[in-house]
């Protein structure tokens, strides 16, 4: 099996679920291929004209649970287990309780406890129980369309069907189990992750008053501003759902090289001198350099990865008169200009000299001004275009000029 690419590092148990989903069922849509044209052409020799139509539907059902990614997960994952289940129902009900049938219906606890969880799975294990009690049922009963069965039984189909159960819920079991503590492993380890990149945020702001709400705004911001991203028709390749889920954190470690500088270059209202100045801008390389050696060590890292980004990359400017690399336009990281814009913002609003500070409306004019030189013009479209992006400020009761 093929490594995973950078975007399908999983995050959590859903994202797990998501990889498991596309790969398992896009294997099985092109296995099923074959499959089902042989399907259809024995079913229209032996005049199953109602197995042709199942096994059409079937297929179509498959195709569009992956083609279409507006489908949310529950509902999809929903409906993938009810395809099998439905596929077993019918392949029993037209032919017998063949090898086919009893397989589909096989799948049905268990792709459902993979994808929705330990209950699910057992809601699916009792609907297969009803099922085969009903079908031995109608076999008993002679209500069942099979075709003639030499020394078959009902004795035969209950031993079967009680083997079967009892298999299925045997892996259910194991299967559930594994998810459950695969998803409190995630869980404590991104837990502990979050704590170490908060603490480490925190850190590098310890001196500057402020600071804790400062790295709140801009986590809030950049998450706001990639999600609104996404839904632009312009969205860029490198907007993945992991992408969003970390550019927050990740955000928070903008200044981390601004622990390795002295108090004096650490405080906006102090008067620097060039040389301080020149010695202040060396904070993105310091920041560079220690996530640098953080993602040795897991180099898979996206969380890490997004961050070295914008600590080397957050005073470039999109015209390519920023620093430390005079990187210009779409050679600075997304990720970067995403941050600068939201810090920019920031200290529009919130810059610790109060006279300096700006009010919303005329914080949005210079922004605006700063599209297509400081700032990417994209992204400065977006943000003015969210009317959202209001609320992460004014819920920080951010004291405005009068």
């Amino acid at each position: 099996m093929s490594s995973l690419t950078l975007d399908e590092q999983p995050a959590d148990l859903a994202h797990w679920r998501q990889i498991i989903f596309r790969r398992m069922f896009t294997v099985l849509a092109i296995i099923c291929i074959p499959v089902y044209f042989t399907s259809v052409y024995l079913c229209m020799k032996q005049g199953l004209w109602s197995m042709v139509v199942v096994d059409t539907l079937a297929y179509l059902t498959l195709l569009a649970l992956l083609l279409f990614p507006e489908i949310n997960d529950t509902p999809r994952y929903t409906a993938a287990g009810l395809l099998c289940y439905a596929i077993g129902v019918a392949f029993i009900w037209a032919i017998g309780p063949t090898g086919a049938g009893f397989f589909w219906l096989f799948m049905f606890p268990l792709v459902t406890t993979l994808l929705l969880g330990s209950s699910a799975g057992v809601k699916a294990q009792l609907l297969c129980v009803i099922t085969l009690l009903f079908t031995g049922i109608g076999y008993y009963e002679g209500l069942m369309p099979w075709p003639p069965l030499p020394a078959y039984s009902l004795e035969i189909f209950a031993v079967v069907s009680v083997n079967f159960i009892a298999i299925c819920a045997m892996l259910c079991f194991g299967t559930g189990y594994l998810t459950d503590r695969l998803s409190l492993a995630l869980e404590r380890t991104h837990a502990s992750r979050r704590a170490t990149i908060r603490g480490l945020a925190r850190l590098s702001g310890l001196r500057s008053h402020g600071q804790g709400d400062h790295l709140d705004r801009i986590a809030a911001g950049s998450r706001a501003l990639a999600q609104a991203l996404e839904r632009s028709p312009h969205r860029p390749d490198e907007l993945t759902g992991e992408f969003i889920e970390h550019i927050g954190l990740s955000a928070t470690l903008h200044d981390v090289g601004m622990v390795a500088l002295p108090d004096i270059l650490q405080n906006k209202l102090a008067q620097l001198t060039p040389s301080q100045e020149l010695e202040r801008v060396r904070h993105t390389q310091f920041g560079e350099k220690l996530l640098a050696e953080l993602q040795a060590e897991a180099p898979d890292c996206l969380l890490l990865s997004l961050a070295r980004n914008i600590a080397a990359s957050h005073h470039e400017r999109w015209d390519g008169d920023g620093y430390p690399g005079r990187l210009k336009g779409k050679a600075i990281p997304l990720e970067a200009r995403i941050v600068t814009l939201i810090d920019t913002f920031d200290d529009l609003l919130c810059h610790p000299d109060e006279r300096l500070r700006l009010g919303y409306e005329q914080a949005l004019r210079h922004l605006k001004g700063l599209k297509g030189s400081m700032l990417d013009p994209l992204l400065v479209d977006t943000f003015l275009a969210t009317p959202q992006m209001r609320d992460i400020w004014t819920q920080s009761q951010i004291k405005q000029p009068s």
